[in-house]
């Protein structure tokens, strides 16, 4: 199975022959911060821990992220990414019948299909900026399915309210829904686990991509006690490594300065930069809240040949014609520092107007 997904700097730069420091990544929705320092610096003075077994359970993280948002810890489930429990779910519930809302990340419909349940697809409309129109949602669930909403949506950034989700989630008893919360962090709006969670509800929340971290893989899963008891007792052993671990107990009871940082600075810089990019010739931006941003091409250039272009000039940006419901003129920027969303601007304008 070929995985498809943005943020394959060191395959890329290992191909280019380059250093990976010489590539500006965008086609990864990372921080657009530096990795906070604090974080790095416990991380090198606790290196020495690889040496011993991780907790089995990670315990101390389960313990704090419950304490933080006021559940119990047997609602809470710690995991290598969110992508172990995105895969775990379908495997899991005894769904027959999934339904996946298109454009979004492919994995969902992988992890159906490895669980021999072929999704089906509930396209959105360009017309209405891919926006979820929940009214028209509620007529294609018949019940006992499993639904997955990424929300803010990935790619498109469109977020849906937490509080109309959390109503019509509750108004759909018989249907399992999986809301893949990974991008929440990057925007001033409520998580999920804020709320009571019903018995229908996986809320997946990840620290990999608002912290910078991917490589070190840090996903939660919360649920009502039963449904989380069912996927722990089929789950391994030291599923999350020891890094991850002190990374994961750091941010939670020391992060929300970082965390603070990256919103104030997406709140000011995405502004300035989408209104750069809907300035260019051939370009037209979807209108998003999250830290990366949909366009699409008008002219005679296809998102795959931009693509090229552009990492000629060292940036990598993402080709989303691989996204069901979308085609080749579509393609994704996920935002950097203003000094390189400034260069990356420009280097678009040159290659638009060479075209």
């Amino acid at each position: 199975m070929k995985f498809l997904h943005g943020g394959n700097i060191i395959a890329t730069a290992k191909e280019l022959g380059l250093p990976i420091s010489s590539l500006i990544d965008m086609s990864s929705n990372l921080a657009p911060l530096e990795t906070d320092p604090d974080l790095l610096k416990e991380l090198r003075e606790r290196l020495s821990e690889i040496s011993y077994l991780p907790e089995t359970d990670s315990e101390t993280l389960r313990e704090l992220f419950a304490e933080k948002y006021k559940l119990n810890t047997g609602q809470v489930l710690v995991g290598n990414g969110t992508t172990d429990f995105i895969y775990a779910i379908p495997q899991l519930m005894g769904i027959s019948r999934a339904l996946i809302i298109n454009p979004t990340y492919s994995d969902y419909v992988k992890a159906c299909r490895n669980a021999a349940i072929t999704p089906e697809s509930y396209l959105l409309s360009l017309d209405s900026d891919f926006e979820l129109n929940l009214e028209q949602l509620s007529r294609k669930l018949l019940g006992e399915e499993l639904v997955f909403i990424c929300n803010p949506n990935n790619p498109t950034g469109i977020l849906k309210p937490t509080v109309e989700l959390h109503n019509f989630i509750k108004e759909h008893k018989s249907t399992l829904f999986v809301i893949d919360e990974t991008y929440l962090p990057f925007i001033r709006e409520k998580s999920l686990v804020n709320y009571f969670i019903p018995e229908n509800l996986f809320v997946l929340r990840s620290f990999s991509k608002v912290y910078g971290i991917p490589g070190l893989r840090l996903g939660f899963l919360v649920s009502n006690e039963q449904s989380v008891a069912k996927i722990r007792n089929k789950s391994k052993p030291w599923g999350v490594n020891r890094l991850a671990q002190i990374a994961g107990e750091y941010i939670i009871t020391k992060g929300d300065q970082y965390d603070e940082a990256v919103v104030r600075f997406l709140e000011e810089e995405r502004q300035r930069f989408v209104q750069q990019l809907s300035g260019l010739s051939d370009v037209e931006v979807i209108p998003g809240n999250a830290n990366y941003i949909l366009c699409r091409l008008t002219g005679e250039i296809n998102a795959e040949e931009l693509r090229i272009k552009m990492l000629d000039q060292r940036f990598m940006i993402r080709n989303c014609s691989n996204f069901e419901g979308l085609d080749d003129t579509f393609f994704r920027l996920s935002l950097k520092s203003k000094q390189l969303n400034s260069l990356c601007i420009k280097t678009l304008q040159n290659i638009l107007t060479q075209t």
